[in-house]
């Protein structure tokens, strides 16, 4: 297994170019999965607890590979804090609980908000759209079931990524170190980044039901027309996301 793992790393060359975690996680339909450090890891990952006769799924497999993953994240770090010239033993880490600190909850920003009521209005869409009983609905839903898929994956993807980006930009007003500045708006901006690819990828969804199923044009156009107004808000608050590169839908943007 050891070996097998060297040689799927090794493909990875393009890994060195671009970190692979600045995409929008949806290994299956991605072109570039053969030279991806992530998803190679992932399915070295998988293929030991199948050669264990564990289930990969199970929370136990779950949680022993997001252990390996936080201290390969731990070394990375330690590697990157070195190359700066710090001495990784005198770096102090605060963890700050969520439920604590109540400025990082998600409801203290307004873009949040907005973005999160264009969420819980496309679940219920979705939620409709799935327990759909009319048959020429659900012919016109099967040729758009790609389509369908994208909504159904980053309407949530979307919520999360903007609100990443939403508590990195809060953080990046208040930290005062060049090299964490540094991280935090590279953080910042690639979270915005997908966060809005995600949203734009919703609106072309959104724009298609609204062009091809009757009973659901007017839900369709309304938040086709919201999205287009969040994208603006998140583009005013975030200009550096027209500046950074992520992989989205299998390819890496401009």
């Amino acid at each position: 297994m050891a070996e097998r793992r060297i040689k799927i790393k090794k493909k990875a060359d393009f890994f060195k170019s671009m970190p692979f975690n600045f995409c929008d996680r949806w290994c299956e339909r991605c072109d570039l999965y053969d030279k991806c450090r992530a998803f190679q890891d992932m399915f070295v990952n998988r293929i030991e607890h199948i050669a264990k006769g564990e289930d990969p799924d199970s929370p136990a497999a779950i949680f022993a590979d997001m252990r390996k993953a936080f201290v390969l994240a731990t070394e990375v770090i330690k590697r990157d804090i070195q190359k700066q010239g710090i001495d990784p033993q005198k770096v102090k880490v605060t963890i700050v609980k969520e439920e604590i600190d109540k400025r990082l909850r998600p409801e203290i920003f307004p873009l949040w908000r907005l973005g999160h009521k264009f969420t819980l209005e496309t679940q219920r869409l979705l939620t409709n759209v799935f327990s759909e009983q009319d048959e020429e609905l659900l012919e016109i839903f099967d040729r758009l079931k790609k389509g369908i898929e994208e909504l159904n994956w980053y309407h949530t993807f979307f919520d999360s990524k903007l609100y990443r980006a939403l508590v990195d930009h809060q953080v990046l007003e208040k930290e005062k170190d060049k090299i964490f500045r540094s991280m935090v708006r590279q953080d910042m901006n690639v979270s915005a980044k997908l966060s809005y690819q995600a949203l734009i990828s919703c609106q072309r969804v959104l724009d298609q039901i609204f062009q091809n199923c009757r009973g659901y044009m007017s839900w369709a156009r309304d938040l086709s027309v919201l999205t287009k107004f969040i994208a603006e808000k998140i583009e005013a608050q975030f200009p550096g996301l027209n500046k950074t590169k992520v992989i989205f839908h299998g390819a890496v943007t401009k």
